[in-house]
């Protein structure tokens, strides 16, 4: 839990602060300022971080709907533009709008979840603030879900790019082509991970509300900034009991080009990027508590391979490339990992030698370091059961490795840094690239 992050919540002109843990924990302390109005059948939802140039055509396209009954909940993830003003703009002049703004940055993820905490609607649809909502998109999602009452419905949306690239729309509008499909129960996450035959992006759907409450109420909380729209969709496709893909008129204009992940990252930028690692062992987590990780463990290794996999390709496209950046992404993924993905695809095609070199040379180090690791602690077994078997007195003295060495006159089995770095904290030596371990 992000305890105490600061932020201001904005309703109808009021301000008042508050802290995540207590706003997360009681959703209603956000809307003890403002009147509470008739529950509107839909929210949509809107993170926000320096979206100025095309927020206000976002907002706009949602209040222009024909379907009336709904709600916008705005949540400013800490914005160095205008995007708080603009929001406050809404939020004064218009009732449907609701916004909240982080003082410091928390990532999508929470943004999210804080305004799912708070939204009143039955359903609920998601919006990335460089998109638009297309005319009678509101009234057909919401029909969609209605007729076919399922907990979750996908609705067919358009591609408009930055540059006219054809290439890259047709590769967009082949992963994103809407299939008549349905899917129940536990096959649902499966689908979507493993079979591709859904996709876990948020804005080209419409979901009942009481799923999203209920995910966001047991997914754990992390600060992320990319892949947050495959976190939120595992926790919610997990609680989901039905799935109906539909073919219907556009809904959604996606505008291609704008984000991160459709450009070439730098050093920061891939850091950021490696972060989704840390969202692997609570997804497992999750599944181990709720009992269903046998029967999901092939969806969690496929989560995995995508990721490094996809972090391998971006690794390769980064310009300046530099150890620290290859020291990253091993310690992210595994240097076998970041190993198997290069070979598999034709690392030696890349005319960068010196690259392919350093990328190489690290995750020889990475692997003669796993092996250094795997003797140490081969050594400590060894000597710990040459303790076994010894006096008691004998045990006593080799408690202590530097007074074994005075008492007995020879070397000790294992030296006590080594014991100590290995029996206490073994991932600081299992990702120590460039120092050498100290010989046994």
């Amino acid at each position: 839990m992000f305890c105490m992050a600061i932020f201001q919540v904005r309703r109808s002109g009021f301000l008042c602060k508050s802290s995540w843990e207590s706003v997360s924990s009681d959703p209603s302390k956000t809307r003890s300022l403002q009147k509470v109005k008739a529950m509107p059948k839909l929210s949509i939802i809107i993170p926000v971080h320096n979206e100025e140039p095309s927020l206000r055509r976002c907002i706009d396209s949602i209040l222009s709907q024909s379907f009336k009954d709904l709600e916008i909940i705005c949540v400013d993830d800490a914005s160095s533009d205008s995007s708080a003003d603009i929001l406050q703009y809404y939020v004064d002049h218009e009732p449907r709008v609701h916004a909240t703004s982080f003082e410091r940055r928390l990532g999508t993820v929470l943004a999210r979840k804080l305004a799912l905490l708070d939204a009143r609607g039955e359903y609920i649809m998601f919006a990335d603030a460089d998109d638009m909502l297309l005319p009678g998109a509101c009234e057909t999602a919401v029909r969609l879900i209605q007729e076919n009452k399922c907990d979750i419905a996908q609705f067919l949306v358009d591609f408009e790019a930055e540059k006219k690239d054809s290439d890259a729309i047709e590769k967009f509008v082949r992963i994103f082509r809407v299939r008549e499909m349905e899917s129940h129960g536990t096959n649902i996450l499966y689908d979507c991970f493993v079979n591709h035959r859904l996709m876990h992006n948020l804005w080209n759907k419409i979901y009942r509300a009481e799923i999203c409450k209920k995910a966001v109420s047991a997914m754990p909380d992390i600060q992320l900034h990319h892949y947050t729209d495959m976190y939120l969709s595992f926790f919610i496709l997990f609680f989901a009991e039905s799935y109906r893909s539909v073919i219907t008129k556009p809904c959604y204009r996606y505008h291609f080009g704008g984000g991160v992940s459709t450009k070439t990252p730098d050093g920061k930028q891939f850091r950021d990027l490696c972060a989704v690692s840390r969202t692997l062992p609570l997804m497992e987590k999750f599944l181990r508590d709720n009992n269903a990780y046998d029967t999901n463990v092939s969806v969690l290794d496929a989560i995995r391979s995508t990721l490094s996999r996809d972090m391998v390709n971006k690794l390769l496209t980064i310009p300046n490339l530099t150890r620290e950046i290859i020291s990253i992404a091993i310690e992210s993924w595994g240097g076998d990992i970041i190993f198997d993905f290069l070979s598999e695809t034709g690392m030696f095609k890349y005319p960068c030698e010196s690259r392919l070199s350093m990328v190489s040379d690290l995750i020889d180090q990475y692997k003669a370091d796993q092996r250094t690791i795997a003797k140490l602690q081969s050594d400590l077994a060894v000597a710990q059961a040459k303790m076994r078997k010894m006096s008691p007195r004998s045990s006593q003295v080799l408690r202590s490795p530097a007074r074994a060495t005075a008492r007995l006159g020879h070397p000790s089995p294992v030296s006590s840094t080594i014991k100590q770095e290995i029996t206490s904290s073994p991932q600081r030596v299992q990702f120590r690239f460039v120092q050498k371990l100290p010989k046994v």
